[in-house]
């Protein structure tokens, strides 16, 4: 007598279903996702430019700042690739609850998977990140001549999880966006206190110190610092005490594993949390 295989289950139809609407309107995302990108600054005189100068005036000023306090930290190229990967987390985590109650009157109006507008401004926060990780080695190029080799090969990982953690946190705002409207009165100052417990403003060397004996747990269970160690092993170089390059960043393999946790947890729960609400949205616009 032959097993037959058991049928789907409802949830498992309604998860294939609901991936291939996405895919459907790939296009639509696509389209939403630019339109974004070109109107957000198409007033100003610097235009797209902005979303790279917004990172980089921020380290410049923590590099004034912060860089008597923490020697380790004086160096630009350590400040802004840190910076970079925050700025693109946060404009994420932003934006999901933007693109829910900016756009209304699309949700109100047209039938359509609500995750697609979290993914829109996720695509969009990935091209200026790109941007971004392009001017990042042409200074490191010009100020340290240093270009990374095979460690390159990490960002293929390494952005992928970042981007399911970034649609994670984007689908929590904008879950939680529509009941209760004064989220986004909270956001910057939650995305204030990462930045200054996260590994951007003060050297990974400050954890070794004896005032930052009962942080230091607190610092690496923090997925930012996980996150970052990443990037940094892939794209810059260790800069000794006379500003010379002596070779590539070192990777921790433990670290990636401990970030690809995150990214899996936050991601589904975020996505899942959002997809079971989304039919209630546009009747609490």
């Amino acid at each position: 007598m032959t097993q037959t295989t058991p049928a789907p289950t409802y949830y498992t139809r309604r998860l294939v279903y609901y991936i291939k609407e996405l895919w459907r309107r790939r296009e639509f995302i696509w389209f939403l996702a630019m339109g974004n990108f070109k109107a957000r600054n198409a007033s100003t005189t610097l235009g797209l430019f902005w979303w790279v100068l917004n990172p980089v005036l921020l380290s410049l000023v923590y590099w004034f700042v912060f860089g008597l306090i923490f020697p380790g930290a004086r160096d630009i190229i350590y400040l802004m690739s840190g910076m970079f990967v925050f700025h693109f987390t946060a404009q994420s985590l932003t934006g999901g609850a933007n693109a829910i109650l900016q756009n209304s009157k699309l949700l109100t109006n047209l039938k359509f998977p609500r995750l697609i507008l979290p993914l829109a401004n996720l695509i969009e926060a990935l091209v200026g990140f790109t941007v971004s990780l392009g001017v990042l080695l042409g200074l490191q190029l010009v100020f340290r001549g240093f270009f990374p080799g095979w460690s390159l090969v990490l960002l293929l990982a390494i952005v992928p999880l970042q981007l399911l953690f970034n649609l994670g946190l984007a689908s929590i705002a904008g879950r939680l966006a529509v009941p209760f409207r004064d989220i986004n009165n909270f956001i910057p100052y939650l995305t204030r206190i990462w930045l200054y417990v996260s590994p951007i403003i003060w050297p990974l060397s400050f954890l070794e110190s004896d005032r930052a004996a009962s942080f230091a747990p607190l610092a690496e269970l923090n997925p930012m610092f996980s996150l970052i160690s990443v990037y940094r092993a892939s794209l810059i170089g260790v800069v000794d005490q006379e500003g010379v390059v002596t070779g590539a960043s070192p990777f921790d393999p433990g670290l990636l594993w401990s970030f690809a946790v995150w990214a899996v947890v936050v991601g589904f729960v975020g996505i899942g949390l959002f997809v079971r609400y989304e039919g209630k949205i546009a009747r609490h616009l």
